[in-house]
């Protein structure tokens, strides 16, 4: 067997598939291919974390103190790097069922990768950005539900020193949520498409 006969078991047979395997021609994937699926996949976050982005705007602008926009500011340029990482992820699929003149399996395996080593890194770069995310959301909180100045907020010894344990419980929960959640949003999707790339190239 070779490449084009197993992709032929791999879905029904229809002759615009049989094209698929040659450079160039990967613009016809079927809808439920994972590669397409992904690229919903990356949609679905992009929407979403410019919606949370705009809530950090509006926090920014409902609490404009230094400390709240500095840890804010921080948490929002990790926001707009996963933003961009998944449009340039986005990007790059729609190029390839587009207009791609590679082959097929070569192909599924640079948008593998690349989503793949996207999520490592944000999930990593996550453990840095997480402390002032939570301090942030603390001082918002206490904010919102006292009522009082920053100012007056922070002469509370017991909110200060209560700080260190939020932020000491919310990193590590934040880096297993986000783990969670990339592995919800794309490791099923993920491992089907490595499994048609190990499939594919078994019949090399």
């Amino acid at each position: 067997m070779n490449e084009q006969a197993k992709w032929q078991d791999w879905k029904p047979e229809d002759d615009d598939l049989n094209q698929l395997l040659k450079p160039g021609s990967i613009q016809k994937l079927q809808p439920g291919h994972p590669l397409i699926k992904l690229t919903r996949g990356l949609r679905r976050n992009i929407i979403w974390s410019l919606l949370i982005l705009i809530g950090y705007v509006m926090i920014m602008i409902i609490f404009p103190y230094w400390q709240v926009l500095l840890t804010l500011t921080i948490t929002s340029a990790f926001t707009i790097y996963v933003v961009w990482g998944a449009w340039t992820l986005y990007r790059a699929i729609q190029t390839t069922t587009r207009n791609s003149t590679r082959p097929l399996l070569e192909e599924l395996k640079l948008h593998h990768d690349e989503i793949s080593a996207w999520g490592r890194i944000q999930i990593k770069l996550g453990i840095f950005v997480y402390p002032f995310a939570a301090t942030g959301g603390y001082l918002c909180g206490g904010l919102a539900r006292t009522g009082l100045t920053l100012d007056q907020l922070l002469e509370r010894g017991r909110f200060v020193y209560l700080l260190p344990v939020v932020i000491l419980v919310l990193v590590p929960l934040g880096y297993l949520a986000s783990k969670w959640m990339f592995r919800r949003s794309f490791g099923k999707l993920l491992i089907q498409l490595k499994g048609l790339i190990d499939s594919l190239e078994d019949e090399q």
